[in-house]
């Protein structure tokens, strides 16, 4: 039984002292340099985006094209130079989404080559090879390609992750209608992801 219970007077409750207003006044000084605090960084954020990793499982250009053609799947190239802000851009935007990832991995052979001309001077042979290939003279550049080569779609630079996305999804349909006989080697060279 609680000491006022048991015959003891009531005891008033002590009254608040000092002023109950600085209370608000603190809440809303501390949201206000919250909300400033998280604009700033939102400002820097823009201005140099966070690095996301690169979910999909790159293959060498020897070892990829040997497995696109044990299993049949198309090849994905993605022409690509280190340090490049365009070809970060999209590492960013599109091969560090999951599902983007997860997409590429099940319906490619996904294919890295790494420009390294600007570094060294000259490109591995194979790199050159490719390059030539697909006259590759924009970074980042994509090719979709049937195992053997015979028939690709290319699209040179970076327009933004809704672009590339349909145009990684399109090409094996565009692979597919262009199929006709007598023209190996048809591909379509989109800018950009323009059509």
């Amino acid at each position: 039984m609680p000491p006022s219970e048991a015959g003891s007077p009531d005891v008033p409750r002590a009254a608040r002292s000092g002023p109950t207003r600085a209370t608000p006044v603190l809440l809303l000084a501390l949201a206000g340099a919250l909300l400033a605090a998280r604009v700033t960084l939102g400002i820097v954020e823009h201005a140099r985006p966070v690095e996301r990793a690169d979910r999909v499982e790159w293959r060498e250009p020897a070892a990829g094209e040997a497995e696109a053609r044990l299993t049949g799947r198309l090849l994905l190239y993605c022409f690509t130079r280190d340090g490049d802000p365009r070809c970060r851009e999209l590492s960013r935007e599109v091969f560090a989404d999951a599902r983007a990832a997860e997409r590429i991995q099940r319906r490619f052979v996904p294919i890295r080559v790494l420009d390294l001309a600007r570094e060294d001077g000259h490109n591995p042979q194979d790199v050159a090879r490719l390059e030539q290939e697909y006259a590759v003279n924009e970074f980042p550049t994509l090719v979709v390609a049937t195992p053997g080569h015979e028939r690709f779609e290319k699209q040179a630079g970076y327009a933004g992750a809704l672009a590339t996305t349909q145009f990684i999804t399109g090409a094996p349909v565009q692979l597919l209608l262009g199929a006709r006989p007598g023209h190996p080697r048809a591909g379509r060279d989109s800018v950009a992801g323009a059509p």
